[in-house]
């Protein structure tokens, strides 16, 4: 299944776990998540967009920034996930929470929760399909704003579930809104062992801002060390305000 990971071919936002409660200091690399050996099978249209058919759509250009912090242990005495109840409202605990604030109009991301057993890989970054792209901190009047997620990016979680032995659910949940004058949106999502997605319309576009859950449990295996998940925007109108992103886990 090995392929050649494709040049690089935009610039990112991205940051690392370091054990505060937040990291604002993210800075651009020419390229995506370490995951670039990866294969890809991107069938790519002629506006940039990917296929989000193919679940083997998870390479990305290498990050020549810096990698994560490998230097906090994996507990394997917990067995439990420790970032207490899902503000979304999901089963279980939260395996992770983070927001994207205002860095005069760049979209930074901020680590609120983590609480997965195994630290030594956690990094979300927003990767762009252009030179030069810059994540977007859009609607600061209607809501709380947040990253501007469309068909010109995406968002890449690397997460371990080592030392979670069961997953009963999954929940993974958007807080924001459509970012369209016209239209509801929606999202999806994709890892290494699936790929699922929210029904059409189902984000809508009148403000304030909420949550907007999803079952990903299907697509998120235990004891798993190399988990990627990519977020993108879906229809119809294929763009969102993401303000906060929230993973939650019911597991043993």
């Amino acid at each position: 299944m090995l392929a050649l990971a494709l040049p690089p071919i935009g610039g990112c936002s991205r940051g690392g776990y370091t054990g505060r409660g937040s990291d604002a200091s993210v800075r651009d690399a020419q390229g995506g998540p370490e995951d670039a050996w990866l294969p890809d099978l991107v069938a790519a249209s002629s506006d940039g967009a990917v296929d989000l058919r193919s679940q083997a759509d998870l390479a990305a250009p290498p990050d020549l920034g810096a990698r994560p912090d490998f230097a906090a242990p994996v507990d394997m005495t917990a067995g439990s996930i420790t970032g207490g109840p899902c503000i979304s409202g999901g089963s279980g605990a939260t395996a992770f929470r983070v927001r994207w604030t205002d860095g005069g109009g760049r979209a930074t991301v901020n680590y609120e929760v983590h609480g997965l057993p195994d630290k030594s890989r956690w990094k979300v970054g927003v990767y762009g399909y252009g030179i030069g792209f810059t994540p977007q901190f859009v609607d600061p009047f209607l809501g709380s704003g947040g990253l501007q997620l469309d068909g010109s990016d995406f968002i890449d979680v690397e997460l371990s579930t080592v030392g979670v032995s069961r997953i009963m659910s999954v929940t993974l949940a958007v807080f924001g809104r459509s970012y369209s004058t016209g239209s509801s949106g929606s999202f999806n999502w994709m890892t290494f062992t699936g790929s699922g997605s929210t029904a059409t319309n189902y984000v809508s576009n009148v403000a304030p801002y909420r949550w907007y859950p999803a079952d990903a449990t299907a697509e998120v295996a235990p004891d798993d060390g190399r988990i990627l998940l990519r977020i993108k925007a879906g229809g119809s109108s294929g763009a969102l305000v993401v303000n906060r992103l929230e993973l939650c886990i019911d597991a043993s």
